[in-house]
Parts: structure tokens; sequence; C-alpha cells
């Protein structure tokens, strides 16, 4: 298992296809994507020097162009499997190449309001509000993966499963 992932120095948020564009030119003054073979080419960023990748994407925008996701963190990342992203600090990510990374099933020992606590892991997990009960969450399971030497989140179980790796 590599020590750095592909997902390595991803600045959140970030902007994604669940597809791999057919090309991509990165220009002095903008970033160009064509999605498909003979498809349009649609400018993605256009570097204007003090604005954010968000300003300048809603400026850059084509009324026939946009991103097919937004994801503001690793956790949702791999779970949209989206396989081409730009992130907040305009690096271009593949994401592609199948990577293999240890994970367990683990227990959810505490949650309170949106974060969960869960077996063998120190720090806590941010859940999206809303998503269930938390009276319904505590023993409950969860796969945690372990991404560039942290813990992510990778989705909720009701049952304990013998997981050892996961393929992303």
């Amino acid at each position: 298992m590599n020590l750095i992932s592909k997902y390595y120095g991803i600045r959140f948020p970030v902007f994604g296809f669940f597809t791999l564009p057919h090309d991509v030119k990165i220009k002095v003054d903008s970033i160009e994507i064509q999605r498909q073979e003979f498809g349009t080419w649609n400018s993605v960023d256009k570097f204007i020097e003090g604005k954010s990748l968000l300003e300048r994407y809603i400026a850059a925008k084509e009324e026939d162009f946009g991103f097919e996701v937004t994801c503001l963190n690793i956790s949702q990342l791999i779970n949209k499997k989206v396989k081409w992203c730009i992130d907040s600090n305009f690096k271009i990510y593949n994401l592609s190449k199948k990577q293999t990374f240890k994970a367990r099933n683990v227990k959810v020992r505490k949650c309170k309001n949106n974060v969960i606590w869960v077996d063998t892991v120190s720090y806590p997990f941010k859940i999206k509000k809303g998503l269930t009960d938390p009276k319904e969450i505590i023993n409950q399971h969860v796969t945690i993966v372990y991404i560039d030497k942290v813990w992510v989140l990778y989705r909720f179980t009701s049952f304990k499963e013998l997981v050892e790796s996961v393929t992303l």
C-alpha cells in the first residue's frame, strides 16, 4: 500500500467529473476541457489574480458547461466515485487509477449532533446533518479507510464485516 495516495495534496472544495475528459488544455490564462472527442472546448477557469477558483469558475461558466459534482471533503470524493477533478488550488487530479488502501470495519460508539466517534480512532468524524437519528447510529458499524495517514469515513453498515482493505 502506498504512503502517498492519488488523493494527496487535494485542497477542498473540488469540482469534478464522473468520467475522464477527452482532453485538457492548460494555457497561460485559462484551463479548457473537451468532454468528448470532437466535442466543444469549454473554459473552466480563466486566471484572474486575487479571485478564488469558485469566483473564477462562475465568471468563466458557459451556459452549456458545468462540473458534475462538487465535493467538500475526501469522504464525499471517494463515495461519489469522482474520476477527474480540479481542486481549489487549481491543481488537476486524475483519480481513475485504482489504489488499494488499508481499511477496517468498526463500531460507532458515540453520536452527538452530526459528529460520531468510533472504536480504535481517537478523533471524531463529521456526518451530514439530518442523515439519521443519532439513536439509530449508535451500535452501527462503519468502514473507515486509511488515506494519507488519516482515517476517512467510507460507509455505514448494519453489521460487523471483515474488511482489511478497500480498492478505490
